[in-house]
C-alpha cells in the first residue's frame, strides 16, 4: 500500500489488525467547532444563493438589452422609411424664424404710437464717449419731434 490511511476503514483495511501510524487527535469543545462549522457552511449557501441571483439578474439585463436594441432598430427603419415617404421642404427653417420673431416682441405694447417699434438690441457693450453722445442727441431729438 502506497498511501498511508488516517483511519481504517476508509482504506478497506481489516479492523482487527492494529496499525501502528493510527492516531487520534481531541479537540477540545467539539460542539462550539461544530456549530461554528455549520454557521459557515450556512453563510457560504447565503453567499451562493445570492449570487444565483444576481447570475439571474444580470441575465435577464442582458436579454432586455438585447430586446431594446432591437426595438431600437426596428424604431430606426421606421423613421428612415418615414424620412424618405415625407417630401422635402423648407418648413422647419422658416417656422425656426418665425418663432425666434414672436419670441423677441415685447409682452405689452406702451400706448402711444403703435407704429414705431423699437430695433432689437444688440449684446451690451460699453459704449464709447461718441456714441454716448449720439444716443442723447437723439433722444433730444425725438423729444422735440414729439412736441412739435
Amino acid at each position: 500500500m502506497t498511501k498511508q490511511c488516517l483511519s481504517q476503514s476508509i482504506c478497506g483495511e481489516n479492523l482487527k489488525e492494529p496499525n501502528k501510524e493510527l492516531f487520534f487527535v481531541q479537540v477540545r469543545e467539539p460542539n462550539e467547532v461544530r456549530k461554528y462549522i455549520l454557521q459557515t457552511l450556512k453563510e457560504i449557501v447565503e453567499i451562493l444563493h445570492r449570487f444565483e441571483k444576481f447570475r439571474q439578474i444580470r441575465h435577464e439585463k442582458i436579454a432586455n438589452i438585447h430586446k431594446l436594441r432591437a426595438l431600437l432598430k426596428d424604431a430606426n427603419k421606421m423613421l428612415g422609411s418615414l424620412k424618405l415617404k415625407l417630401p422635402q421642404t423648407n418648413l422647419r427653417a422658416a417656422a425656426v424664424k418665425e418663432i425666434t420673431k414672436h419670441s423677441k416682441k415685447p409682452a405689452h405694447k406702451k400706448k402711444g404710437k403703435p407704429s414705431e417699434e423699437k430695433p432689437e438690441k444688440a449684446p451690451k457693450r460699453e459704449m464709447t464717449e461718441t456714441e454716448k453722445l449720439e444716443a442723447q442727441l437723439n433722444a433730444i431729438e425725438t423729444k422735440l419731434k414729439s412736441l412739435t
